[in-house]
């Protein structure tokens, strides 16, 4: 019987009882409202005097692996709870960590969920609905614990071990032999004075703390920057959920973002959003997991056309940069672009997401001709396509130079 049907029939009985004034039927009314407000009380504090605490190892993983995490809810009334719900709020797909426990005065239970973390983006683990009753289940009552904890799902990478796609390895000019006297923007460790060495490259903090005479040294590592232009203008992308190139170009960003620092390179992104985003390069660990936190959350719903995306920031590519273009757009105007920005400096190479194989209906062979036609090299990668052979280009069919 749930409580409403309780209530009226201990109103019809009270009722009946007045009119007639039938004592047994008093003593019936009286009961029934005493079983109500009994029960209701009694829901109230079935929520009352639990802590419920939640530990996660990791608030950053990477696509494809297994998220852990420990929950423990302690009673520390003097009643016992029976058929306590734990009701979970969590965002991350497949997160299970609801349960229904019976728990003794001072008793504590844990619990452990694990999760595998499929699909990159921003998640929150909790906050938790406690969900008590009374044991005849009239009233029910809840209460919110904890509060949300933010989960970071990197997208998933892969290796990239033979890379051979033209500009990939290139070196942006030769080897200097050791001690050579230009100097490039990394000082990377310092040694002693020797007679020859430029008064500019002395570092005088170190000097001063070690009084002697201590210079610079400059990492000589020619090989070129990489910057990656991701297109995120939701006008031209293709397909839905894993198999749309919105994943495809973020995964392939992710890849070689990880293939280029791994090497020592520097590497810059930028991503065409409706925020539009400029990570200046840089190598390093730090750099990864900066790449990384970025294309988590990257969505495709700008309305920038890359042509001009490029036209504003492709002065980045000057020097000893490359540009590496992901794109599913078909638009010629971007490799107009690029050819106005040749005489800067700016080397480009192309990995196109051909969107004929993600649904779409327009050919890519304009496109293609156009990258030809303007000595831009290019990379096709298509909807099924492993990336961690498309990627590289080695013998690949799709790559055209």
């Amino acid at each position: 019987m749930s409580a409403r049907s309780l209530i009226i029939a201990a109103v019809i009985v009270a009722g009946v009882a007045l009119t007639h004034q039938i004592r047994p039927l008093n003593v019936l009314a009286y009961s029934l409202l005493a079983l109500l407000v009994v029960s209701y009380v009694w829901s109230r504090f079935s929520v009352r005097g639990l802590r419920l605490q939640r530990h996660v190892r990791a608030r950053r993983v990477q696509a494809g692996e297994t998220l852990e995490e420990h929950l423990i809810l302690h009673n520390a009334s003097l009643a016992p709870r029976y058929w306590l719900q734990v009701q979970d709020h969590s965002t991350l797909p497949g997160h299970a960590a609801s349960r229904v426990v019976d728990l003794a005065p001072g008793e504590t239970r844990s619990w452990s969920v694990h999760t595998v973390c499929r699909r990159r983006g921003e998640y929150f683990l909790g906050p938790a609905s406690l969900v008590g009753a009374d044991p005849l289940g009239l009233f029910s009552a809840r209460r919110r614990v904890g509060q949300a904890t933010r989960l970071l799902v990197y997208p998933q990478t892969v290796a990239l071990l033979d890379l051979t796609f033209p500009f990939a390895t290139e070196q942006g000019g030769r080897r200097q032999r050791p001690g050579w006297q230009q100097t490039t923007p990394d000082a990377v460790d310092t040694r002693e004075y020797t007679p020859g060495d430029p008064w500019r490259r002395i570092h005088w903090k170190t000097t001063a703390r070690l009084a002697k005479l201590m210079v610079k040294e400059f990492d000589d590592d020619p090989a070129a920057d990489v910057w990656l232009f991701l297109d995120l203008e939701a006008r031209v992308q293709q397909g839905v959920g894993e198999e749309s190139t919105l994943e495809y170009g973020v995964k392939a960003a992710a890849s070689l973002a990880k293939h280029f620092l791994d090497r020592n390179q520097r590497v810059g992104l930028v991503a065409s959003a409706r925020r539009q985003l400029v990570l200046p390069a840089d190598r390093g660990d730090r750099q990864l997991w900066k790449v990384l936190e970025e294309l988590a959350v990257a969505q495709a719903d700008g309305d920038t056309p890359l042509s001009e995306v490029l036209l504003a920031e492709g002065h980045c590519c000057r020097g000893r940069a490359v540009a590496l273009i992901i794109t599913p757009s078909l638009e010629e105007e971007w490799v107009a672009t690029l050819r106005t920005l040749r005489p800067q400096g700016v080397r480009a190479a192309a990995i196109l997401l051909e969107p004929a194989t993600f649904g779409g209906s327009e050919p890519s062979l304009l496109l293609i001709g156009a990258l030809a036609a303007a000595e831009v090299p290019l990379l096709l990668v298509k909807q099924g396509d492993d990336l961690s052979l498309a990627l590289r280009g080695n013998g690949h069919p799709g790559v055209v130079e």
